[in-house]
């Protein structure tokens, strides 16, 4: 999978800049047959040079680059069901957490695979739990996309039991968490941490009262990320009028004691 970039352009008339071509990408999986784009037809032959070819559309002779399709490129692409946790929650859990290549996690609400998938490509297994047969069918498409081989899909609740033990994180994106938190506590290493996903605030309610209870557990933090992007045109810089809103809480807790 490669991916084919147009850079933005920009001239300036009468000392304002304005865009002439805007920045386009096209993500290309089918390299039997040409491409077409915005500003014309890149040559199949094309599509086999080396990550970084600048190469012309055999048409117009309009620029693109041509680059390998990391991780992250595939990952924007697979098939998102609604209400998936967006990347700014993510990169929060990665970050509070520190989870690295040695982590073992339990993701509990499967659902399209996007958050057991991020955790995936940079920890050592991930054991997720689900008990809707399209969201594992889903996930499922979206893994073997990804091409990753450490994730393994259970159709059971967590609200039942977690069969997992010493794990480093076990993330939560179910309706009830509050229910889950006892099978946690035994399912954690100590020093592991439980972090939460929930939409609305009497569900943090719950599950922070219950946390409460648990002495095994310290609970740490609620947050909420609010992303907001920026149009940055020369000396004109200013906050763009949309941009990703309230997702969802995160949680975090931790063990402290077996």
């Amino acid at each position: 999978m490669k991916v084919l970039i147009h850079k933005e352009k920009r001239q300036i008339v009468d000392g304002r800049e304005y865009i002439v071509a805007k920045g386009k990408q096209y993500f290309i999986t089918d390299f039997s047959k040409d491409v077409g784009t915005l500003y014309g037809t890149v040559a199949k032959e094309d599509l086999s040079k080396p990550s970084g070819s600048v190469i012309k559309t055999k048409d117009t002779g309009k620029e693109f680059v041509l680059i390998d399709a990391g991780f992250i490129d595939i990952y924007k692409r697979i098939r998102k069901l609604p209400q998936t946790i967006p990347l700014k929650d993510i990169g929060l859990i990665i970050g509070e957490t520190g989870i690295n290549k040695e982590s073992i996690c339990v993701d509990g609400g499967l659902g399209s695979g996007a958050l057991a998938s991020a955790l995936a490509n940079i920890t050592k297994h991930v054991t997720s739990y689900d008990i809707r047969e399209d969201c594992i069918k889903t996930s499922e498409g979206n893994i073997k996309k990804l091409g990753l081989s450490n994730i393994t899909i259970k159709m059971k609740s967590l609200y039942d039991g977690i069969d997992e033990k010493e794990v480093d994180l076990i993330t939560l994106d179910v309706p009830e968490p509050w229910k889950v938190i006892q099978h946690a506590a035994k399912a954690l290493k100590i020093g592991g941490w439980l972090v939460s996903y929930s939409p609305s605030v009497p569900q943090v309610q719950d599950f922070v009262a219950e946390l409460h209870k648990n002495e095994q557990l310290l609970y740490l933090k609620t947050v909420e990320l609010i992303e907001r992007l920026w149009e940055i045109e020369g000396r004109r810089v200013r906050p763009k009028s949309t941009g990703i809103g309230h997702s969802g809480f995160l949680t975090f807790a931790r063990k402290i004691k077996s």
